[in-house]
C-alpha cells in the first residue's frame, strides 16, 4: 500500500488542509483528513510536505506536444504530458489527417495505450475531422474536401469503432444527420461535440437529439450569420450557453487569446461551473513557427500557429491551462482543478473510475503547489513523473 501524507487535498467540494490519501494497487482505499486515514505499518509513505493532492488532470481534446502528433508517436505525447499532470489523454485527430492516417493512427494509440505511461489514452480518441466545416487552421494540409459522402465516412466510422469517444460536427453540413445515426450504431456510447461550424442554433437544437453534449473550445469554434447587416447570429456558441446540460470546452492560454477574460467569465457564469472543461487543444511544433511577430501580431508563448501564421490551437499543457483559469477570472484552486478533472470524467461517463479522489476509484493522483506546478504524479497507483522527469516507462 501507499499513502500521502502531510497535504492538502483537493476534492468536489473544496479543500482539506490536513490530509492524507491512502491507496492499494490501482485504487483509492481512503482519502480525508489525516487522522480519520488509517494508514498501514510498513505502507510507502509521500510526504507532500504541504502542497496539494489532486486528481490527476483529464485532457480530452489534445493533438499531440514537442515534435509529434499523437497519430504519429503516441508513446513519446504520453511522456510529453504526463510530467505535467495529465493521467487522461482524450489523442485528437484533425482533418489535416487522411482517412489512412487516421486509421493508422488510432491503431498505433490502441496498441501503445496497453501499457506504462501509455495507460494515459485508454479511452478513446476525439476526432476534430472529418465532420467539421473544412475552414479554420493548416488550410493548406487540410486531407478532406467536398461534401460528406457514404463511401468516406463509413470505412472510417467502421475502422475506429467504439475507439472513436468523441465525434465533432458541423450540424449545417448536409447529411450529417446520416453520419451520426451511422457512428450511433456502431458505437452506442459515442458523444458528439460542436465543432468548427457556422451553423445556426436551430441547427445545433436540431441535432442534439443523437447525443450532442459537449461543444468545442467555446468562442473560437466559427459564428453564425445575422439576419440582417450589422446583426450578431445565434450558432454553437449561443446555443450552448441557453442548453444547461452541454459542456463548455475553454482553451485557457497564458495571455487569453483564446478567450478573452471578460468572455470566459460570462461563459463560466451562464454554464456554471460544473459544466466547463478545460483542454489545451494542444499541437506539435512541427512548422518551428512560434508566432506571427514578424506580421505585427504578438499572441503569446504559449499558442501554436500554421504555416501562414494563423492561430492553430497551442502548446500548453493542462496544469498551465488550470492556473492561468485562476489568473483570468475569479475562481480559486478547486474550481479550476474541477474544470480539468471531474467535468471531463462525468462527460465520457468515466466519473466511477477517474476525476475524483474518492475510495475505490482509480488512483490517478497528483502532488502541486499553488500554482499548480506538478511535483509527483501517480498513474493507476504507480509513481509515473517526479519532477518533471518520466520514471515508468
Amino acid at each position: 500500500m501507499k499513502a500521502i501524507i502531510n497535504t492538502k487535498l483537493i476534492t468536489e467540494l473544496g479543500i482539506i488542509w490536513k490530509a492524507a490519501v491512502l491507496w492499494d494497487g490501482d485504487r483509492i482505499v481512503a482519502a480525508g483528513r489525516e487522522e480519520e486515514v488509517d494508514i498501514p505499518e510498513g505502507c510507502e509513505i509521500f510526504d507532500a510536505h504541504g502542497k496539494y493532492t489532486a486528481p490527476g488532470l483529464i485532457d480530452i481534446h489534445n493533438h499531440g506536444g514537442g515534435e509529434w502528433k499523437f497519430a504519429e508517436d503516441p508513446v513519446y505525447c504520453s511522456k510529453w504530458f504526463i510530467v505535467h499532470g495529465e493521467t487522461t489523454i482524450l489523442p485528437t485527430f484533425y482533418h489535416n489527417l487522411n482517412m489512412e492516417q487516421m486509421l493508422e493512427g488510432a491503431r498505433k494509440v490502441k496498441e501503445a495505450s496497453k501499457t506504462g505511461v501509455g495507460r494515459i489514452m485508454q479511452y478513446g480518441l476525439y476526432m476534430e475531422g472529418p465532420f467539421m466545416n473544412l475552414h479554420g487552421s493548416f488550410q493548406n494540409e487540410i486531407a478532406w474536401s467536398g461534401d460528406i459522402k457514404e463511401e468516406e465516412y463509413r470505412p472510417l466510422i467502421d475502422g475506429l469503432g467504439s475507439q472513436a469517444a468523441v465525434y465533432a460536427i458541423d450540424p449545417s453540413r448536409e447529411h450529417i444527420e446520416d453520419v451520426m445515426i451511422y457512428a450511433k450504431k456502431v458505437n452506442p456510447n459515442v458523444i458528439f461535440a460542436y465543432g468548427h461550424s457556422n451553423a445556426t442554433s436551430e441547427q445545433c437544437r436540431r441535432v442534439r437529439k443523437y447525443g450532442c453534449k459537449v461543444h468545442t473550445h467555446h468562442g473560437d469554434a466559427g459564428r453564425a450569420k445575422g439576419r440582417a447587416q450589422g446583426t450578431p447570429g445565434a450558432g454553437c456558441d449561443e446555443y450552448s450557453l441557453i442548453e444547461p446540460e452541454l459542456y463548455s470546452e475553454l482553451i485557457m492560454d497564458e495571455n487569453a487569446i483564446h478567450v478573452v477574460p471578460d468572455l470566459a467569465k460570462s461563459i463560466i457564469k451562464c454554464k456554471g461551473p460544473e459544466h466547463i472543461i478545460l483542454i489545451t487543444d494542444s499541437m506539435p511544433n512541427q512548422l518551428g513557427t512560434l508566432n506571427n511577430e514578424e506580421d505585427g501580431i504578438w499572441y503569446g508563448p504559449d499558442l501554436n500557429y500554421d504555416d501562414i501564421g494563423y492561430l492553430a490551437g497551442s502548446r500548453m499543457t493542462l496544469d498551465h491551462g488550470v492556473k492561468n483559469t485562476m489568473t483570468h477570472t475569479p475562481y480559486g484552486l478547486a474550481h479550476a482543478i474541477a474544470m480539468a478533472t471531474i467535468n471531463p470524467a462525468r462527460l465520457l461517463g468515466l466519473d466511477d473510475e477517474i476525476g475524483s479522489l474518492e475510495p475505490g476509484k482509480k488512483a490517478n493522483i497528483i502532488i502541486i503547489d499553488d500554482e499548480v506546478n506538478v511535483e509527483k504524479v501517480f498513474l493507476e497507483g504507480e509513481l509515473a513523473a517526479d519532477n518533471g522527469k518520466v520514471v515508468m516507462e
